[in-house]
């Protein structure tokens, strides 16, 4: 075979022989929130020293089907969501957490004119008192609950603030990742970043796969531990989240800390490098 002929077939080889890595399509290409998780997902693949290829689902997926999918081991091959244990007995988890545990500090959404009810001087016991909403199938809710918030459960995402606007509840815990890009989104309705208070509880967002697939979960925390090690996590996650942690002065509000009865044991709460600051 002629020299550059054999080239051509062992390039063409190494293509194909890249391993596909299948994940549900991104709710939004020009939001940071859903790019993210996927960022560091090709970033971690490519320090795993294996070749793969990732390929996105047709369509968007709910939670809960994707989890479905994954568990069935059809359509897809990867996700990223908050753990439980629940999830980590359906699913093998990759126990780095993606977003450093910030997924645990929630900051609220309220109504224009009501931060008097979330003022310094009032007590935590009080703040817990007031009416929150959820997405009634989130381990938030959950979370929220168990620690003796009252919350009401909304079938749709955009139910939570129609209830905020209308007054019926009175805030809306909100991921503080993703807060600020949604304050922007719902001005228009009269809906604001509370501005004194933070609810924290220890929780972490994972890559998960399907049990089977242990070569792909070697090779993703092969690939972050890398990542952690050489500075490019930190990087992208700086690069993304700098600016909006920064604007929520997360350090200067009154921070309410609940229990987590929904963490795995397992959790890697001690390797302190993992998370934001320590818990």
């Amino acid at each position: 075979m002629k020299p550059l002929l054999w080239l051509f077939f062992c390039l063409f080889g190494i293509v194909c022989h890249a391993e596909i890595v299948r994940y549900p399509a991104v709710a939004d290409v020009e939001d940071y929130r859903s790019v993210y998780p996927l960022a560091l997902l090709e970033l971690a693949l490519a320090h795993s020293g294996r070749e793969y290829q990732l390929q996105s689902s047709a369509e968007r997926m709910s939670k809960s089907r994707s989890m479905m999918f994954l568990k069935e081991q059809s359509e897809l091959d990867i996700l990223w969501t908050m753990t439980s244990v629940e999830r980590e007995l359906d699913l093998l988890p990759i126990r780095i957490p993606i977003f450093k545990g910030l997924s645990g500090y929630r900051v609220m959404l309220i109504k224009q004119g009501q931060q008097t009810k979330f003022a310094r001087n009032v007590s935590a016991a009080q703040i817990k008192k007031l009416l929150y909403a959820q997405g009634h199938d989130w381990i938030d809710s959950k979370i929220l609950t168990l620690n003796g918030f009252s919350v009401i459960g909304a079938t749709h995402y955009d139910n939570l603030f129609s209830m905020l606007e209308k007054g019926r509840v009175d805030a809306v815990p909100r991921n503080a990742l993703e807060i600020a890009e949604e304050a922007l989104v719902f001005a228009a309705r009269n809906i604001v970043i509370e501005s004194n208070w933070v609810i924290y509880y220890p929780t972490a967002s994972y890559f998960f796969v399907n049990p089977a697939n242990k070569q792909l979960a070697k090779d993703l925390e092969t690939g972050l531990r890398k990542t952690i090690a050489d500075g490019s996590f930190e990087q992208l996650f700086q690069q993304f989240f700098s600016a909006h942690l920064s604007e929520l002065r997360l350090k200067e509000r009154n921070m309410i800390r609940l229990h987590n009865p929904l963490l795995p044991a397992e959790t890697p709460v001690n390797e302190l490098q993992l998370w934001y600051h320590q818990q």
